[in-house]
């Protein structure tokens, strides 16, 4: 008789790096643009693009670009990512016991904007 297990579920954020615009919502002056990377749990890096448009859009801004450098990750690497990639904006992100919560129900969290003036 053979050991017949269960195969492990690992959830995985995606982040996708988004070029956006000011729509509705506008950005600070003189910006004109903004960097920003959208964090989300999908089955796949195309799917997580999705959600992040979708999100970026719902806040009023209007979607440019998906960069190439994006991530994916176990959920379980969260507050690892944050700390490495992060460390002066760890506060501004939620915590590894937060971020399966922010994340359920196809949730969306994006990192700090970084703005440019110019294309």
């Amino acid at each position: 008789m053979g050991f017949l297990g269960k195969k492990t579920m690992v959830t995985t954020i995606h982040g996708i790096r988004l070029k956006i615009r000011a729509g509705t919502e506008q950005l600070p002056p003189p910006l004109i643009g903004a960097y920003v990377t959208a964090f989300s749990i999908a089955a796949d890096p195309r799917e997580a693009v999705v959600k992040g448009v979708r999100a970026i859009q719902a806040m009023g801004y209007d979607f440019e670009d998906v960069l190439p450098e994006g991530l994916s990750m176990p959920l379980t690497d969260w507050a690892s990512y944050v700390s490495h990639s992060w460390p002066d904006y760890e506060a501004e992100f939620p915590t590894q016991r937060d971020i399966a919560a922010r994340l359920a129900d196809n949730g969306v969290v994006f990192s700090p904007f970084a703005g440019f003036e110019a294309p």
